[in-house]
Parts: C-alpha cells; sequence; structure tokens
C-alpha cells in the first residue's frame, strides 16, 4: 500500500482552528509516512503554520465549489477530511474525485461523502468532535490529546522587542483578552477588568497586558482609562503569532470565550476561560492546566450574540472579580 496523501480543510475561525490542531497531530502519528496538506483560508493560516508536520498549506479559493476542484483535481489525494460545516467543500472534493472524502453529516453534505461522520452533542469537547472524523476511517484515538502550537523564530522577534518597552515589569506579567468577535454576551464587563486588574496588580506586583486585534482597540482604551495602575496595552500592535510568543512569556492569562483564549492555551501560559452565553463543556480552553469559570444561569447557554431585553447579561454578572482570582490563584 502506497503511503497516502491526506487533505484537511481547517475549521475556518482561530479558536476552532486551534482545537483542531490536536487532530493534526494524530494525521501526522497514524500515517508517518504520508503527506499532510492543510486547505485553509486566510484568517487561520497563521494557526496552521505553527503546527508542526504539516508539509502543505493551500489557500482556499473564494466562490463556488467549482474552483476549489479544480485546485484539488490532479493532486492524487487519497483521502480528504473536512473539519467545517460547509457545504461546499464536501463537494469539491467530491468533484476533484477524491475516494475517501470524510465530514460531518447533515446540511446536505451526506451526498458528497463516503463517510460522514454524525455530529456529538455540545457536552462533549470540540477537539473530541474532529478525533471522531479519523476515527471514521480506523484512526484510533490519542491517549492524551494536546493542542500544538510552534513559535517561530520572527514571533519571538517580534515579541521580544515588545518586552523591551517594559523595563522592571516585564518579567510578571498577566495577559487579558477583553474582545470576542461574536458579541457582548460573551465579553466581560470593561470595570471588572480594571478591577481584577488593579487587584492582581496590588496584591501580586503583576504588570497586565492587554492583547486583541485592532477591533478590540476601544475596549482596551476603556479597560486602561478605569485602572489605577496602568496596564501595557499590545492591542492591535502584534501579529497572532507575535501575541502567542507574548503570552508564553505571561504567568498567566485571563481571557473571554475568544479564538485567543485559545491560542493562549495552545501556547501553553496558564489560561483562565470566562463563558457566559456560551458553553465550556464545549469549547472550554483544553488542557488540564487550564481552568474555564462559567456564569451559568438559567438562561445559559443561549448562543445569543446580544442578551435578551430585561436580562441584563446575567451570565456575566456572576463572574465576580473574587472567582476569577480565586481561579488564578
Amino acid at each position: 500500500m502506497k503511503f497516502p496523501r491526506i487533505l484537511v480543510k481547517a475549521p475556518n475561525w482561530i479558536g476552532d482552528a486551534v482545537l483542531a490542531t490536536p487532530f493534526l497531530t494524530h494525521v501526522r502519528t497514524h500515517w508517518p509516512e504520508g503527506h499532510l496538506t492543510v486547505l485553509t483560508r486566510s484568517r487561520t493560516r497563521p494557526v496552521i503554520e505553527r503546527v508542526p508536520g504539516v508539509h502543505e498549506i493551500l489557500d482556499e479559493p473564494a466562490g463556488a465549489p467549482f474552483r476549489l476542484s479544480q485546485l484539488l483535481r490532479g493532486e492524487d489525494y487519497d483521502v480528504a477530511f473536512s473539519l467545517s460545516s460547509t457545504l461546499t467543500v464536501p463537494v469539491a472534493f467530491a468533484l476533484a474525485g477524491i475516494p475517501l472524502r470524510v465530514g460531518f453529516s447533515g446540511g446536505g453534505r451526506d451526498l458528497f461523502l463516503t463517510h460522514p461522520v454524525p455530529v456529538l452533542p455540545r457536552s462533549v469537547h470540540q477537539v473530541e468532535h474532529y478525533l471522531a472524523l479519523g476515527a471514521a476511517v480506523g484512526m484510533f484515538r490519542p491517549e492524551e490529546p494536546r493542542l500544538a502550537w510552534r513559535v517561530l523564530p520572527e514571533d519571538e522577534a517580534e515579541a521580544e522587542r515588545f518586552v523591551r518597552r517594559l523595563g522592571k515589569g516585564g518579567g510578571n506579567l498577566v495577559g487579558f483578552a477583553s474582545g470576542a468577535s461574536y458579541g457582548p454576551s460573551k465579553r466581560w464587563f470593561v470595570y471588572r477588568w480594571a478591577q481584577l486588574g488593579d487587584r492582581l496588580a496590588l496584591e501580586r506586583g503583576a504588570r497586565i497586558v492587554l492583547v486583541g486585534g485592532q477591533e478590540e482597540g476601544e475596549i482596551a482604551t476603556q479597560i486602561a482609562r478605569l485602572m489605577a495602575r496602568p496596564p501595557l496595552n499590545a492591542t492591535g500592535m502584534l501579529s497572532l503569532g507575535g501575541t502567542a510568543a507574548l503570552l508564553k512569556r505571561c504567568r498567566a492569562f485571563v481571557s473571554n470565550d475568544s479564538g485567543l483564549m485559545h491560542v493562549g492555551a495552545a501556547a501553553g501560559v496558564p489560561t483562565v476561560g470566562l463563558f457566559g452565553s456560551s458553553n465550556p463543556h464545549w469549547t472550554r480552553p483544553y488542557g488540564r492546566e487550564h481552568k474555564a469559570l462559567w456564569g451559568h444561569v438559567p438562561c445559559s447557554p443561549c448562543y445569543r450574540r446580544t442578551c435578551l431585553p430585561g436580562r441584563n447579561y446575567a451570565c456575566q454578572d456572576s463572574l465576580s472579580v473574587d472567582r476569577v482570582l480565586d481561579a488564578l490563584r
């Protein structure tokens, strides 16, 4: 039997792509002599670039499945996995003539997959959802799945340039990721971030560093204005890889349920994830060294972007500063 050429379509969001890294490393372990290609969108390419063992990365073209099938046709893939929920990808796999096509069932995808896999309930972590795709073609679950993240030399250099500005506070950093692109229902209150930062500075001598993309700049500015002890604001200043390298230097990391929460966990910093409208059983920071705090009120998880009138984000309100401090201790 010739060693297979394997194609994996990565998830479309940064956090999901990070949670798919145990599956990618498992593929390399199962087929050590195989050739692993990952199909990705530009948003998640930085994640895949930092997974050891990936041989090739393909950028997913925009448009109908026909353009994607043309890209894949003639590459002689033996098996293709789709880790996304789109219909376009299974259709393209079928049009490209890939003999084994594995993906999640439902949404019309079953017609184009040779191995449709039922979606697991959200009480099961998303890492296990992805590993279930491998089980469909005989891949045994690894004993201890782990997130994968390789800090590249350019990431380390980027973080080092930023850290040089810190002076004496550079050795006791705690990272905060206060944004969440999904919406306000995933965001802890600005004033509580400020209170937590001041408590950590006063009680633990910590230097707070705020991280996130440019879209979180206004939230970070509000937190900085409220804090008695000004934080370092790296929001919008670093690439995703540089942010991961900076987080790796932190003693701890507190984050809303967001893509950066998973990046921090993958980079190896002890992470506390804050959950309100979403379900930590499904997407908590993965690994024994990390914790999830859930504002579990009767209406949570609702998965809404904004709270219903009159509820006043009760799930986020139940996450007190003391609860987060206890988790960090």
